[in-house]
């Protein structure tokens, strides 16, 4: 028989996961020095293969190919660094959506977009019912008017014109 402590270290997903308490806030992912220090290196070996493409490209052997990855090393060493700051941008919102409640969300996109609510009392209905009534059906002047015509004027109107003579 196992305790609750050993299946607990047998179960994978649980070790994966920190013991979180109920209603305990997530703390935000800070810069790490170790990844500095990665990405310091990753610049620095994207610009040595520039370099050594810039030297292939100045030799009697080079080539504009040599060029052209000359001018890509330092840009995807310039990605590097964009991605990690996006991922760390990217995983502190979610984080941040996580530990905010409803009314904190609500109250965030009310300041960015504007109240929902305020703008829905200062114009009337246009069903001329109440505001808290749900939409059924959509008001006839706001469709397209559609064309009549009867059998006669259609076919006159769509009659085959290529391929058929009278004659046949």
């Amino acid at each position: 028989m196992t305790t609750p402590q050993e299946s607990a270290d047998l179960d994978p997903e649980s070790r994966d996961q920190p013991a979180v308490e109920p209603g305990a806030k997530k703390k935000r992912v800070k810069i790490k020095a170790w990844h500095v220090l990665f990405l310091i290196v990753v610049v620095i070996i994207t610009l040595l293969l520039a370099y050594w493409q810039w030297t292939r490209f100045t030799s009697g052997t080079g080539s504009l190919q040599n060029l052209g990855y000359a001018m890509q090393w330092p840009a995807f060493g310039a990605f590097a660094v964009f991605a990690y700051r996006q991922a760390v941008k990217m995983e502190n919102q979610r984080i941040d959506a996580e530990n905010a409640s409803m009314e904190e969300l609500y109250a965030a996109d009310a300041a960015k977009y504007g109240d929902p609510s305020a703008s829905a009392a200062s114009v009337p209905p246009a069903s001329g019912g109440k505001r808290d009534e749900p939409m059924t059906k959509i008001s006839e002047d706001f469709l397209p008017s559609r064309p009549t015509m009867n059998v006669d004027e259609f076919n006159a109107r769509f009659a085959p014109r290529r391929g058929h003579h009278e004659s046949d």
